[in-house]
Protein backbone atom coordinates (compact mmCIF):
# COMPACT_ATOMS: atom_id res chain seq x y z
CA UNK A 1 0.00 0.00 0.00
CA UNK A 2 0.99 3.62 -0.41
CA UNK A 3 0.01 7.17 0.78
CA UNK A 4 1.19 9.90 -0.54
CA UNK A 5 5.11 9.90 -0.18
CA UNK A 6 4.91 7.07 2.13
CA UNK A 7 5.24 3.01 1.32
CA UNK A 8 4.75 -0.13 2.96
CA UNK A 9 6.65 -2.97 1.34
CA UNK A 10 7.96 -6.66 2.11
CA UNK A 11 11.34 -6.51 2.98
CA UNK A 12 12.89 -9.14 -0.09
CA UNK A 13 16.42 -8.62 -1.39
CA UNK A 14 19.37 -9.14 0.54
CA UNK A 15 19.88 -5.72 1.01
CA UNK A 16 16.73 -4.68 1.86
CA UNK A 17 17.30 -7.51 4.65
CA UNK A 18 20.71 -5.77 5.85
CA UNK A 19 19.00 -2.20 5.80
CA UNK A 20 16.13 -3.50 8.02
CA UNK A 21 18.50 -5.50 10.54
CA UNK A 22 20.15 -1.83 10.94
CA UNK A 23 17.43 0.53 11.32
CA UNK A 24 18.17 0.46 15.31
CA UNK A 25 21.14 1.83 14.73
CA UNK A 26 19.19 5.07 13.62
CA UNK A 27 16.74 4.97 15.72
CA UNK A 28 18.85 5.12 19.06
CA UNK A 29 22.10 6.52 17.52
CA UNK A 30 21.51 9.51 20.11
CA UNK A 31 21.31 7.30 23.17
CA UNK A 32 24.18 7.04 25.97
CA UNK A 33 24.10 3.42 25.86
CA UNK A 34 21.35 0.89 24.29
CA UNK A 35 21.45 -2.98 23.32
CA UNK A 36 22.12 -3.52 19.78
CA UNK A 37 20.76 -5.89 17.79
CA UNK A 38 23.01 -8.96 16.19
CA UNK A 39 22.59 -7.60 13.26
CA UNK A 40 24.04 -11.33 11.32
CA UNK A 41 21.39 -13.23 13.46
CA UNK A 42 18.29 -10.58 12.31
CA UNK A 43 19.03 -11.39 8.63
CA UNK A 44 19.38 -14.93 8.89
CA UNK A 45 16.04 -15.07 11.02
CA UNK A 46 14.07 -13.15 8.13
CA UNK A 47 15.74 -14.97 5.65
CA UNK A 48 14.64 -18.51 7.66
CA UNK A 49 18.06 -19.68 7.92
CA UNK A 50 17.63 -20.17 11.61
CA UNK A 51 16.71 -22.74 14.04
CA UNK A 52 13.31 -21.75 14.50
CA UNK A 53 13.12 -21.60 11.15
CA UNK A 54 11.05 -24.83 11.31
CA UNK A 55 7.90 -23.66 12.76
CA UNK A 56 8.20 -19.60 12.08
CA UNK A 57 5.96 -18.47 9.14
CA UNK A 58 7.75 -14.66 9.13
CA UNK A 59 7.34 -12.21 6.92
CA UNK A 60 9.26 -8.75 7.45
CA UNK A 61 7.76 -5.45 6.52
CA UNK A 62 9.39 -2.02 6.27
CA UNK A 63 7.87 1.54 5.76
CA UNK A 64 9.81 3.89 3.90
CA UNK A 65 9.25 7.51 3.29
CA UNK A 66 10.97 9.08 0.13
CA UNK A 67 12.82 5.64 -0.40
CA UNK A 68 14.28 5.78 3.35
CA UNK A 69 13.22 3.27 5.67
CA UNK A 70 11.45 4.83 8.87
CA UNK A 71 10.12 1.32 10.47
CA UNK A 72 10.31 -2.24 10.51
CA UNK A 73 8.16 -5.63 12.14
CA UNK A 74 8.08 -8.70 11.36
CA UNK A 75 4.58 -10.83 11.37
CA UNK A 76 5.07 -13.49 12.42
CA UNK A 77 3.11 -17.11 12.89
CA UNK A 78 4.50 -19.41 15.01
CA UNK A 79 2.79 -22.92 14.58
CA UNK A 80 4.17 -24.47 17.84
CA UNK A 81 3.02 -21.85 20.02
CA UNK A 82 -0.31 -21.90 18.38
CA UNK A 83 -0.34 -25.77 18.37
CA UNK A 84 0.59 -26.00 22.05
CA UNK A 85 -1.83 -23.46 22.90
CA UNK A 86 -4.70 -24.34 20.82
CA UNK A 87 -4.68 -20.69 19.46
CA UNK A 88 -4.56 -19.10 16.25
CA UNK A 89 -2.28 -15.91 17.68
CA UNK A 90 -0.47 -13.95 15.22
CA UNK A 91 3.14 -11.80 16.21
CA UNK A 92 4.59 -9.13 14.98
CA UNK A 93 8.07 -8.73 16.16
CA UNK A 94 11.18 -6.79 15.25
CA UNK A 95 8.80 -3.24 15.59
CA UNK A 96 11.38 0.13 15.61
CA UNK A 97 10.52 3.05 13.86
CA UNK A 98 11.79 6.80 13.69
CA UNK A 99 9.90 9.69 15.95
CA UNK A 100 7.64 11.33 13.94
CA UNK A 101 6.56 9.05 11.85
CA UNK A 102 3.32 7.87 13.17
CA UNK A 103 1.60 7.74 9.96
CA UNK A 104 4.02 5.28 8.20
CA UNK A 105 4.56 3.10 11.33
CA UNK A 106 0.67 2.81 11.92
CA UNK A 107 0.18 1.65 7.92
CA UNK A 108 2.95 -0.42 8.46
CA UNK A 109 1.72 -2.19 11.86
CA UNK A 110 -1.92 -2.31 10.01
CA UNK A 111 -0.57 -4.21 7.00
CA UNK A 112 1.28 -6.79 8.66
CA UNK A 113 -1.63 -6.65 11.01
CA UNK A 114 -3.51 -7.47 7.77
CA UNK A 115 -1.42 -9.93 6.25
CA UNK A 116 -1.67 -12.54 9.82
CA UNK A 117 -5.75 -11.82 9.53
CA UNK A 118 -5.30 -13.40 5.59
CA UNK A 119 -3.29 -16.28 7.01
CA UNK A 120 -5.91 -17.36 9.35
CA UNK A 121 -5.22 -15.52 12.59
CA UNK A 122 -8.01 -14.17 14.99
CA UNK A 123 -5.70 -12.11 17.38
CA UNK A 124 -2.22 -10.14 17.20
CA UNK A 125 0.01 -10.38 20.03
CA UNK A 126 3.30 -7.16 19.82
CA UNK A 127 5.95 -7.52 22.78
CA UNK A 128 6.43 -10.98 24.14
CA UNK A 129 7.50 -14.41 22.43
CA UNK A 130 9.77 -16.70 23.73
CA UNK A 131 12.92 -16.28 22.36
CA UNK A 132 11.94 -13.61 19.50
CA UNK A 133 10.48 -10.74 21.10
CA UNK A 134 10.63 -8.73 24.61
CA UNK A 135 7.61 -6.25 26.00
CA UNK A 136 7.52 -2.71 25.75
CA UNK A 137 9.54 -1.09 28.46
CA UNK A 138 7.18 2.00 29.83
CA UNK A 139 9.50 3.65 32.07
CA UNK A 140 13.21 4.84 32.65
CA UNK A 141 12.92 6.14 29.09
CA UNK A 142 16.72 6.68 27.63
CA UNK A 143 18.49 4.32 30.45
CA UNK A 144 20.18 1.02 29.54
CA UNK A 145 17.72 -1.58 30.27
CA UNK A 146 18.51 -5.03 31.55
CA UNK A 147 20.23 -7.73 29.45
CA UNK A 148 17.35 -8.81 26.65
CA UNK A 149 15.27 -6.02 27.43
CA UNK A 150 13.97 -3.26 25.50
CA UNK A 151 14.65 0.89 25.73
CA UNK A 152 12.38 1.72 23.24
CA UNK A 153 11.03 5.72 23.08
CA UNK A 154 8.06 6.50 25.01
CA UNK A 155 6.21 7.41 21.18
CA UNK A 156 6.05 3.50 19.96
CA UNK A 157 3.13 3.29 23.10
CA UNK A 158 1.33 6.03 20.41
CA UNK A 159 1.94 4.28 17.49
CA UNK A 160 1.01 0.97 18.77
CA UNK A 161 -2.25 2.19 20.42
CA UNK A 162 -3.07 4.17 17.03
CA UNK A 163 -2.91 1.44 15.19
CA UNK A 164 -5.67 -0.15 17.17
CA UNK A 165 -3.34 -2.49 20.14
CA UNK A 166 -4.44 -2.40 23.57
CA UNK A 167 -2.17 -3.67 26.49
CA UNK A 168 -3.04 -7.02 27.57
CA UNK A 169 -0.11 -8.06 29.78
CA UNK A 170 2.19 -6.09 32.66
CA UNK A 171 5.93 -7.45 33.36
CA UNK A 172 8.47 -5.87 36.03
CA UNK A 173 12.39 -6.40 36.21
CA UNK A 174 13.62 -6.60 39.64
CA UNK A 175 17.28 -5.92 40.97
CA UNK A 176 18.78 -6.77 44.41
CA UNK A 177 21.71 -5.20 45.47
CA UNK A 178 24.15 -7.23 46.87
CA UNK A 179 25.11 -6.41 50.51
CA UNK A 180 26.28 -8.26 53.04
CA UNK A 181 22.83 -7.91 55.07
CA UNK A 182 21.58 -9.76 52.11
CA UNK A 183 24.35 -12.06 50.91
CA UNK A 184 24.04 -13.72 54.76
CA UNK A 185 19.86 -14.18 53.85
CA UNK A 186 21.18 -16.06 50.95
CA UNK A 187 23.32 -18.06 52.98
CA UNK A 188 20.84 -18.75 55.09
CA UNK A 189 17.92 -19.85 52.27
CA UNK A 190 21.16 -22.35 50.28
CA UNK A 191 21.84 -24.03 53.80
CA UNK A 192 17.89 -24.37 54.21
CA UNK A 193 17.74 -25.75 51.22
CA UNK A 194 20.61 -28.45 51.83
CA UNK A 195 19.15 -29.54 55.17
CA UNK A 196 16.20 -29.71 53.51
CA UNK A 197 17.55 -32.51 51.32
CA UNK A 198 17.87 -30.32 47.85
CA UNK A 199 21.20 -29.87 46.52
CA UNK A 200 21.50 -26.85 44.69
CA UNK A 201 24.78 -27.31 41.74
CA UNK A 202 26.06 -25.05 39.37
CA UNK A 203 25.94 -25.92 35.96
CA UNK A 204 29.75 -26.30 35.87
CA UNK A 205 29.58 -28.48 38.87
CA UNK A 206 26.70 -30.70 37.40
CA UNK A 207 28.09 -30.60 33.87
CA UNK A 208 27.59 -28.11 31.53
CA UNK A 209 25.92 -30.07 28.79
CA UNK A 210 23.82 -32.30 31.07
CA UNK A 211 22.98 -28.83 33.08
CA UNK A 212 21.48 -27.44 29.60
CA UNK A 213 18.97 -31.00 28.99
CA UNK A 214 18.17 -30.21 32.32
CA UNK A 215 17.15 -26.46 31.89
CA UNK A 216 15.25 -27.40 28.63
CA UNK A 217 13.38 -30.23 30.16
CA UNK A 218 12.40 -28.14 33.49
CA UNK A 219 11.89 -25.25 31.98
CA UNK A 220 9.39 -26.85 29.58
CA UNK A 221 7.56 -28.14 32.44
CA UNK A 222 7.51 -25.32 34.38
CA UNK A 223 6.15 -23.16 31.72
CA UNK A 224 4.24 -25.49 30.41
CA UNK A 225 1.13 -23.21 31.31
CA UNK A 226 2.62 -19.92 31.57
CA UNK A 227 1.53 -17.26 29.62
CA UNK A 228 3.50 -16.57 26.44
CA UNK A 229 5.70 -19.44 26.12
CA UNK A 230 5.97 -22.21 24.16
CA UNK A 231 7.89 -25.34 24.23
CA UNK A 232 11.75 -25.70 22.96
CA UNK A 233 14.02 -28.28 21.70
CA UNK A 234 17.33 -29.33 22.90
CA UNK A 235 18.33 -28.67 18.93
CA UNK A 236 17.39 -25.41 19.44
CA UNK A 237 19.00 -25.16 22.36
CA UNK A 238 22.30 -26.16 22.35
CA UNK A 239 23.32 -24.07 19.98
CA UNK A 240 22.48 -21.13 21.82
CA UNK A 241 24.00 -21.94 25.15
CA UNK A 242 26.74 -23.84 24.32
CA UNK A 243 28.85 -21.25 23.25
CA UNK A 244 28.92 -20.20 26.74
CA UNK A 245 30.69 -22.75 28.51
CA UNK A 246 33.78 -21.34 29.59
CA UNK A 247 31.74 -17.87 30.73
CA UNK A 248 30.70 -17.17 34.31
CA UNK A 249 27.74 -18.36 32.64
CA UNK A 250 28.61 -22.09 33.80
CA UNK A 251 28.97 -20.84 37.48
CA UNK A 252 26.44 -18.51 37.79
CA UNK A 253 23.52 -20.88 36.51
CA UNK A 254 22.09 -23.58 38.91
CA UNK A 255 20.19 -27.23 38.86
CA UNK A 256 17.91 -28.07 41.93
CA UNK A 257 18.12 -31.80 42.86
CA UNK A 258 16.35 -33.90 45.16
CA UNK A 259 16.83 -37.48 45.32
CA UNK A 260 18.42 -37.49 42.42
CA UNK A 261 15.99 -35.68 39.99
CA UNK A 262 16.19 -32.42 38.67
CA UNK A 263 13.17 -30.57 39.98
CA UNK A 264 14.41 -27.25 39.01
CA UNK A 265 16.32 -24.71 37.29
CA UNK A 266 17.97 -21.42 36.65
CA UNK A 267 19.90 -19.86 33.76
CA UNK A 268 22.17 -16.92 34.67
CA UNK A 269 24.49 -14.18 33.06
CA UNK A 270 27.28 -12.24 34.16
CA UNK A 271 27.21 -8.46 33.10
CA UNK A 272 27.73 -8.26 30.06
CA UNK A 273 27.18 -4.83 29.30
CA UNK A 274 30.89 -3.78 28.50
CA UNK A 275 30.95 -6.59 25.52
CA UNK A 276 27.73 -6.34 24.19
CA UNK A 277 25.97 -2.78 24.91
CA UNK A 278 26.71 0.26 22.72
CA UNK A 279 27.84 2.88 24.99
CA UNK A 280 28.89 5.98 23.99
CA UNK A 281 32.67 7.13 25.05
CA UNK A 282 33.33 8.72 27.77
CA UNK A 283 29.89 7.77 29.78
CA UNK A 284 29.55 5.66 33.13
CA UNK A 285 26.99 3.41 33.41
CA UNK A 286 24.95 3.43 36.89
CA UNK A 287 26.14 0.40 38.58
CA UNK A 288 22.58 -1.27 39.16
CA UNK A 289 22.30 -0.30 35.59
CA UNK A 290 25.42 -1.93 33.95
CA UNK A 291 29.13 -1.38 33.59
CA UNK A 292 30.54 -4.72 34.87
CA UNK A 293 28.47 -4.66 37.98
CA UNK A 294 24.89 -6.20 37.13
CA UNK A 295 24.50 -9.57 36.93
CA UNK A 296 21.19 -10.79 35.93
CA UNK A 297 18.97 -14.04 36.33
CA UNK A 298 17.34 -14.48 33.09
CA UNK A 299 15.05 -17.39 33.84
CA UNK A 300 13.98 -19.56 36.95
CA UNK A 301 11.68 -22.40 37.02
CA UNK A 302 10.48 -25.49 39.52
CA UNK A 303 8.78 -28.78 38.77
CA UNK A 304 4.93 -28.61 39.57
CA UNK A 305 5.44 -31.38 42.10
CA UNK A 306 8.34 -29.77 44.01
CA UNK A 307 6.66 -26.24 44.25
CA UNK A 308 6.02 -24.42 47.95
CA UNK A 309 9.62 -25.26 49.22
CA UNK A 310 11.98 -22.28 48.38
CA UNK A 311 13.49 -24.08 46.23
CA UNK A 312 12.70 -21.15 43.63
CA UNK A 313 14.41 -18.68 46.53
CA UNK A 314 17.36 -21.17 47.02
CA UNK A 315 18.48 -21.56 43.34
CA UNK A 316 18.35 -18.03 43.45
CA UNK A 317 20.27 -16.97 46.37
CA UNK A 318 22.88 -18.97 44.97
CA UNK A 319 23.34 -17.60 41.87
CA UNK A 320 23.45 -13.93 43.40
CA UNK A 321 26.36 -15.24 45.97
CA UNK A 322 28.08 -16.32 42.46
CA UNK A 323 27.67 -12.92 41.45
CA UNK A 324 28.80 -11.40 44.09
CA UNK A 325 32.11 -13.59 44.54
CA UNK A 326 32.58 -11.85 40.96
CA UNK A 327 32.82 -8.67 42.45
CA UNK A 328 29.06 -7.95 41.08
CA UNK A 329 26.77 -4.98 43.40
CA UNK A 330 23.70 -6.10 41.71
CA UNK A 331 21.39 -8.92 40.26
CA UNK A 332 18.58 -8.25 37.96
CA UNK A 333 15.05 -10.74 38.38
CA UNK A 334 13.85 -10.70 35.01
CA UNK A 335 10.94 -11.01 33.53
CA UNK A 336 8.22 -11.74 36.12
CA UNK A 337 4.82 -11.01 34.71
CA UNK A 338 2.30 -8.80 37.28
CA UNK A 339 0.24 -11.36 38.03
CA UNK A 340 2.83 -14.20 38.73
CA UNK A 341 2.43 -13.50 42.51
CA UNK A 342 4.69 -16.47 43.56
CA UNK A 343 7.57 -15.28 41.16
CA UNK A 344 7.01 -12.11 42.66
CA UNK A 345 7.16 -13.54 46.01
CA UNK A 346 10.31 -14.87 45.47
CA UNK A 347 11.68 -11.53 44.19
CA UNK A 348 10.66 -9.92 47.68
CA UNK A 349 12.41 -13.04 49.58
CA UNK A 350 15.53 -11.99 47.84
CA UNK A 351 15.26 -8.53 48.57
CA UNK A 352 14.97 -7.50 45.17
CA UNK A 353 12.49 -4.33 44.51
CA UNK A 354 11.22 -3.46 40.56
CA UNK A 355 13.01 -1.24 38.88
CA UNK A 356 11.61 -1.15 35.90
CA UNK A 357 7.84 -2.03 33.83
CA UNK A 358 7.00 -3.31 30.71
CA UNK A 359 4.26 -3.88 28.82
CA UNK A 360 2.74 -6.08 26.25
CA UNK A 361 0.18 -5.21 23.71
CA UNK A 362 -2.81 -7.67 21.72
CA UNK A 363 -5.12 -6.78 18.89
CA UNK A 364 -8.30 -8.84 17.93
CA UNK A 365 -8.58 -9.40 14.39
Amino acid sequence: MSRETISVERVTTRASCEEFARLPYQIYAGREAWWPPDIQGEIEMISGRTHFASYLDLEPFCARRRGRMVARVSAVVNRRYNQHWNDSLGQLIHFEAHEGEEDAACAMLKAAAHSLGARGMTAVRSGFAAFLDYPYVIDNYGRLGSFLLRSNPPYYHRYLKNSGFEIEKGQTDYTAELTPEIRARYRSMTEAARAAGVAIKSWREFGYLAAIDAWTEVTNSAFARHWGWNPVTLDEVRPMLMSLWETPVADLSMVAIIGGEIVGAVFSVPDLSPVLAQVRRGVRLESMRGGGTRGALINIGVKEQARGRGIAAAMAARSYLAMAERNMRYAGYTLVLDDNWASRRTAERLGARITSNFVTYRMNL
